[in-house]
C-alpha cells in the first residue's frame, strides 16, 4: 500500500485548524496539527512532515520566523505554505525571502484546497526525482575515468570535465574558451574535429584513435562524439568524450600474438604462415616470381619426448627454431638478377618461419630464380640439424625430413603448397628421413591410394577378407614336417591380393596390428589343435609385430588362446624381430620370460640383418634362430653370405639354440645347409605357403634326402 503524504497544518485559530484538516483528510492527506509555532517545531523536530502549512500571524513565533528555523534546519527540498490574509505584494515578498514554497490568500476556497495541495506535492516529487537522476548523473561522471568536452562547430571548448587523473595527460585546463588545435597536440586535434564532423553528418561517431607520444610511454586514445539537442537556430554542440585505451591496445596485441604466434619459440604459427603465404602468392603472381615453401620434420623427436620428458623436448624445439633462424638468412629470401627489388620490398623477416605444431616447421622463400635454390636452403637446414643439440651435458642427434612445393608448379594458394609440401616431407621419411624431396604428382597419387588402403583396411577383418596360408618348416634330422608358419594375407575386394609389405606397416601405424595379431594367433592355433588331433604332431608358428609384442598383457593373452584352443604350449613358436627385443630390454626380457613360463617357445627371426649380439642372446630365453633368407640367397654368390651362415650356425650351436633356414629354393642350398649343421628348412623347395586343408597331406611326406646319414 503506497504511503499518504503527511502535511503539518499550524495556525492559532482552533476553527481554522479543524475546517484544514477536514479538507485535506478529504482529499487524501494525513494531517497533523499545531497551535502556535514553538507546538510546531517541536512536533516537526520529534517526527518530520512532508510538508508543513503555516499561518502568518500567531502569537509567539510567527510564521515567517518558524518557516526560516525549518528551512535553516531542514534545507531547500521541503515545502512550507505560507496561509495569510495580507495579499499586498511586500507580504507576499516576505514569505519567499523567508523560505516559503508558494503561498494561500485568506478567505481560503476549501473546495479547492486539495488539489492545490496536490499539485504543490506533484511538483515536489517532480524536484525530488530531478536532484536524484542529477546525483546519479554526477556519481556516473565521477566514476568514468574520462574526458568529456563540450565543443562547439569551430572546435571551441565550451565546458570540461576529468573525473580523476586527466588521462591524456594534456594542458586541459588551459583548453577552456580555446580551440582544441590550439591547445591539444595535431593528432589529438585532428581526432576531435574528426569525430565532430562525422557526428555532424551521422549524430554520432563511431570513434577516432589516436597515439600520444607521453612521458610514461606511447598511449592510445579513442576520442567519440555525440552531437548535442539545441534550440532551433541555434549553432551545432558537441559532446566529446576521450577515453584512455592504451591497456586495451596492448590487451589486442597480446591476443594477437597468442593468436598468430607459438608461445614456446616465438614463431609465427599456421594461421600467420598461411596468410603471409597467401599475400606472397598474390604478389608473386602480378611479378611473375617463384616462392617455395618447405616442410620440416624433425626425425626422432617422438622418441626424445617418450625417453626424456617433454621439458627436454621444449627445450630442443626452442633451440631448433634458432637454429633455423640462421639457416634462413635474409640473404635466402632475396631474388637474384631483376625480381631482386621486388622480393626486397616483399621481404618480412618475421614471418618467414613458422612452427606449426609438433616438431613440425615451415619455411617461406621468396624470390627464387631456379628451383635448386630451395634445395640448396634444405640442404643445409638439414646439415644444422644434424649437429647434436647439447641439453644438462647430454648430447643429442637428431635428424631432419624436409619436403618442397613450388609456386606456381604445386599450387596456387597456401592450403595446396603445405599440403604437397607435407606429402614430399613424407616421401623424403619413406626414402629413409634425413634428406630433402621435392613434391610430383606421383607423390599425391600414392598417398591418396594408401588412404584408401587405410579405409578398407580398418572393416577389412570384420568382412572377412583375411586368410591364413602355412609354410612347413622341415626338420633335417627326420626329413619331416616339425612345424608349420603361418602367414597372413589380404585378398582386397578390387585390388586382389594385397602384399603384406604393403599393408602390416600400415595396420601398425593405424593402430589395428594388435586386433590383427589376436586374430591371426586364435586362427592359427585353432587349425594347429585341429590338425594335432587327427594326425601327426606338428607345431604352429606365428609372427608377433614389434608393437604387438611390446602392448601389455601379451604372456596372459597367449596362455587364453592357448586354452581357448586346446593347443599345447610346447607346439606354439612365437617369432619376433632382433628389433623388437632390443627396443626395451628390461621389459622384453621379462615379456619373454612370461611366455617361456607358459611352454610357449620364442623365435629371433630375420637374425643376422640387425644388431645380432651374442651378449643379448645369452640373457634372452631364446628357443631359434631364423637365418635371413638374404644369407641363404648368397650362399652360393657370395663369400660372405656362407661364413655369416656359418658364424651364426657355429654360435647358436655353442648356446644350444636351434637354427632355422629361411628361403631355401634349391636342392643345393638345402644340401648346403644341412651340410653346415643346420636343424630345420623353409623354403618354396620345400612347399609354398598352402591353405590350411593341405596340411595335413603333407604332413604325411618326408624327405628322404634330408635324413641324417
Amino acid at each position: 500500500m503506497k504511503p499518504r503524504f503527511t502535511i503539518l497544518v499550524v495556525d492559532d485559530d482552533a476553527d481554522a485548524l479543524l475546517i484544514m484538516r477536514a479538507a485535506l483528510v478529504r482529499a487524501g492527506f494525513a494531517v497533523r496539527t499545531a497551535g502556535g509555532g514553538r507546538e510546531a517545531l517541536a512536533q516537526f523536530r520529534a517526527e518530520p512532515a512532508d510538508m508543513v502549512m503555516l499561518d502568518v500571524d500567531m502569537p509567539g513565533l510567527d510564521g515567517f520566523e518558524v518557516c526560516s528555523t525549518l528551512r535553516a534546519e531542514v534545507g531547500a527540498l521541503l515545502p512550507i505554505v505560507m496561509v495569510t490574509g495580507m495579499d499586498d505584494l511586500a507580504s507576499v515578498e516576505a514569505a519567499y525571502e523567508h523560505g516559503a514554497t508558494d503561498f494561500v490568500s485568506k478567505p481560503v476556497n476549501w473546495a479547492l484546497m486539495g488539489h492545490r495541495v496536490r499539485y504543490l506535492f506533484r511538483g515536489h516529487q517532480a524536484m525530488l526525482d530531478l536532484r536524484a537522476s542529477e546525483a546519479r548523473t554526477a556519481a556516473i561522471l565521477n566514476a568514468i575515468p574520462d574526458v568529456l568536452l563540450e565543443l562547439d562547430l569551430d572546435g571551441r571548448c565550451i565546458e570540461l570535465r576529468a573525473a580523476r587523473a586527466n588521462p591524456l595527460a594534456l594542458p586541459l585546463q588551459d583548453l577552456a574558451g580555446r580551440r582544441v588545435d590550439e591547445v591539444l597536440p595535431p593528432k589529438a586535434a585532428q581526432a576531435c574535429m574528426a569525430a565532430m564532423r562525422a557526428a555532424l553528418e551521422q549524430g554520432a561517431s563511431n570513434g577516432e584513435q589516436f597515439e600520444l607520444a607521453l612521458a610514461q610511454g606511447p598511449g592510445w586514445f579513442e576520442i567519440s562524439a555525440s552531437r548535442k539537442a539545441v534550440a532551433e537556430g541555434e549553432t551545432p554542440r558537441f559532446i566529446l568524450l576521450a577515453r584512455d585505451i592504451t591497456e586495451r591496445k596492448l590487451a589486442e596485441a597480446r591476443i594477437a600474438r597468442l593468436a598468430y604466434f607459438d608461445s614456446l619459440t616465438g614463431l609465427p604459427n599456421r594461421q600467420s604462415f598461411v596468410e603471409r603465404v597467401d599475400r606472397e602468392i598474390r604478389r608473386a603472381g602480378h611479378a611473375t616470381m617463384r616462392l617455395a615453401v618447405l616442410y620440416m620434420d624433425l626425425d626422432g623427436f617422438k622418441g626424445v619426448n617418450d625417453t626424456l620428458g617433454h621439458a627436454t623436448g621444449d627445450l630442443i624445439l626452442e633451440r631448433a627454431a634458432d637454429r633455423l633462424r640462421e639457416c634462413l638468412r635474409p640473404s635466402d629470401l632475396l631474388a637474384h638478377g631483376a625480381a631482386a627489388q621486388q622480393a626486397q620490398e616483399a621481404q618480412d623477416t618475421e614471418f618467414d618461419l613458422a612452427r606449426l605444431g609438433g616438431d613440425e616447421f615451415t619455411a617461406l622463400l621468396l624470390g627464387l630464380s631456379q628451383p635448386e635454390h630451395a634445395m640448396t636452403v634444405a640442404r643445409r637446414i638439414g646439415d644444422a640439424m644434424r649437429r647434436p643439440f647439447v641439453i644438462d651435458g647430454r648430447e643429442i642427434t637428431l635428424t631432419t625430413s624436409v619436403g618442397i612445393a613450388m609456386f606456381p608448379e604445386d599450387g596456387g594458394d597456401a592450403a595446396t603448397l603445405l599440403k604437397h609440401a607435407d606429402t614430399a616431407m613424407y616421401h623424403a621419411k619413406n626414402s629413409g628421413r634425413n634428406n630433402a624431396q621435392t613434391y610430383h604428382i606421383g607423390l599425391t597419387q600414392a598417398i591418396l591410394e594408401r588412404l584408401e588402403l587405410d579405409n578398407s583396411l580398418r572393416s577389412a577383418l570384420d568382412r572377412q577378407e583375411f586368410h591364413l596360408v602355412y609354410q612347413p618348416q622341415v626338420d633335417l634330422a627326420s626329413g619331416r614336417i616339425e612345424s608349420v608358419e603361418a602367414l597372413l594375407r589380404w585378398t582386397h575386394p578390387t585390388r586382389g591380393l594385397v602384399s603384406p609389405l604393403d599393408f602390416i606397416p600400415r595396420a601398425e601405424e593405424n593402430g589395428l596390428i594388435e586386433r590383427l595379431g589376436h586374430w591371426v594367433l586364435e586362427t592359427a592355433c585353432t587349425e594347429a589343435a585341429r590338425w594335432n588331433r587327427s594326425g601327426p604332431r606338428v607345431g604352429i608358428a606365428v609372427n608377433l609385430s614389434p608393437l604387438q609384442f611390446n602392448a601389455p598383457g601379451l604372456p596372459a593373452r597367449v596362455l587364453q588362446t592357448l586354452q581357448q584352443t586346446g593347443l599345447a604350449p610346447e607346439l606354439l613358436e612365437l617369432e619376433v624381430t632382433e628389433g623388437a627385443v632390443m627396443e626395451n630390454t628390461a621389459a622384453t626380457h621379462a615379456a619373454l620370460q612370461a611366455l617361456r613360463a607358459q611352454g610357449a617357445r620364442i623365435a629371433l627371426d630375420d637374425f643376422g640383418t640387425g644388431y645380432s649380439s651374442l651378449a643379448y642372446l645369452t640373457r634372452m630365453p631364446i628357443n631359434n634362430l631364423k637365418i635371413d633368407r638374404c644369407f641363404v640367397d648368397g650362399l652360393f654368390r657370395e663369400g660372405e653370405s656362407a661364413a655369416i651362415v656359418r658364424a651364426i650356425l657355429a654360435m647358436a650351436k655353442s648356446l644350444a639354440i636351434r637354427v632355422t633356414a629361411e628361403g631355401v629354393e634349391t636342392l643345393e642350398q638345402a644340401a648346403a645347409l644341412r651340410t653346415m649343421g643346420c636343424d630345420c628348412l623353409q623354403g618354396f623347395y620345400f612347399s609354398r605357403p598352402v591353405a590350411a586343408a593341405a596340411i595335413p597331406a603333407l604332413l604325411q611326406r618326408q624327405w628322404p634326402s634330408m635324413q641324417a646319414a
